[in-house]
């Protein structure tokens, strides 16, 4: 070829030889090419494979109507203890915190002054009673004394006023007495029912007046649950009905039960809501009124499409299904109710008939087509 390049003088044969010369590099580059496309082909083809699903249609079941409401705890007891007298506190004997049961004691006043007024008021009972006795006697000798005629009339009702009145000094020293033991006893501060401290108020010194607070005290062997149910909802809500609940920060997801005993007779203007208090057992005292719990309630029955539980896919606190529409797998958020044995109610984001997934694979995916 170069002898015959070097031969050619004229300039089309110039050209023709190098059209000649460049022909296989055209060549090789279409080769190539025609390579390249044909891997990115079967490499479309391959994604676009329909994949094999067990598919299954959302059938209708009754489920219960459950209203999810917030709320949070209190106690089915709480109090502000009073002194329920005057006078210096020498000792306390609970912390905050501390778990008393009815009648302990939470502090004691002093009681010398009250005590020695106990013992004056025992003796004058005493006195009391001797007197009558005396004047009992006299009573009877003043009434013999009459039917023999031996005594004025003046003498004689005299006599008989004494012996009234001597009866009536004793009931009035006992009144007395009575009266004072209260006051003793009221030197003892007891809780009036079983429960934690939550706040204790004064401390050994300090001088106290019959109506100051000396503890604040709570009924945590028996809680309160009230929630705030929605205007709609008011009507649906009976006494007697059962509640589930939460803690919000219960990361274990255990669920509480309570019964509810109390509903708002009406319903609040600005919120346009009514309260309604259920009360549960806190036996083991795992929770604390003041926290916040959201409860579920029963409140009927309802027609919802449901599906098995192998197909949902939880996420978080979302929940996926896959529906075929049209030969390809859709993606879809939905809200997911109460599961009933293997199957789980779907509250909305899915119909009734419409097919989904039954079995997830990591095979399934938004977009996949299926055979």
């Amino acid at each position: 070829m170069k002898n015959a390049m070097k031969e050619a003088k004229d300039p089309a044969q110039w050209r023709r030889m190098l059209a000649l010369l460049a022909l296989p590099a055209v060549l090789a580059g279409a080769v190539g090419c025609g390579r390249s496309g044909a891997s990115a082909a079967t490499t479309a083809d391959a994604e676009a494979a329909p994949i094999a699903v067990k598919l299954v249609a959302a059938e209708l079941v009754k489920a219960p109507r459950v209203v999810t409401l917030s709320g949070s705890l209190i106690g089915a007891e709480e109090a502000q203890v009073a002194a329920g007298a005057a006078g210096k506190v020498v000792a306390t004997y609970v912390e905050r915190g501390s778990l008393v049961k009815k009648g302990t004691i939470l502090a004691r006043l002093d009681s010398r002054a009250v005590s020695a007024q106990a013992a004056q008021a025992a003796a004058e009972v005493e006195s009391m009673k001797a007197q009558a006795a005396g004047a009992e006697l006299d009573c009877g000798r003043v009434e013999h004394l009459n039917a023999k005629g031996a005594i004025s009339k003046a003498d004689y009702d005299k006599a008989r006023t004494q012996c009234q009145t001597s009866k009536w000094s004793v009931e009035s020293a006992t009144a007395k007495k009575t009266l004072i033991a209260e006051a003793l006893r009221d030197t003892e501060i007891r809780a009036p029912f079983a429960g934690m401290v939550e706040e204790r108020a004064v401390s050994a010194g300090e001088y106290v007046r019959v109506d100051s607070r000396v503890v604040t005290l709570v009924n945590t062997d028996s809680l309160r649950v009230e929630i705030t149910v929605p205007e709609a909802d008011v009507a649906l809500v009976r006494q007697g009905m059962l509640v589930d609940f939460r803690t919000a920060g219960d990361n274990g997801g255990r669920v509480y039960h309570g019964k509810i005993r109390y509903v708002g007779p009406s319903v609040r203007k600005q919120s346009r809501d009514a309260v309604v208090e259920a009360v549960f057992a806190n036996d083991a005292h795992e929770l604390r009124p003041g926290m916040f719990v959201t409860a579920r309630l029963a409140v009927g029955e309802q027609e919802l499409p449901a599906i098995p539980a192998t197909a949902v896919r939880s996420d978080g606190t979302l929940r996926h299904v896959y529906v075929a529409v049209s030969g390809r797998l859709e993606d879809r958020l939905v809200q997911a109710g109460e599961k009933l044995g293997n199957q789980i109610p779907i509250v909305s984001g899915l119909k009734a008939g419409e097919q989904v997934v039954a079995e997830l694979t990591p095979d399934v995916r938004d977009g996949a087509r299926v055979k």
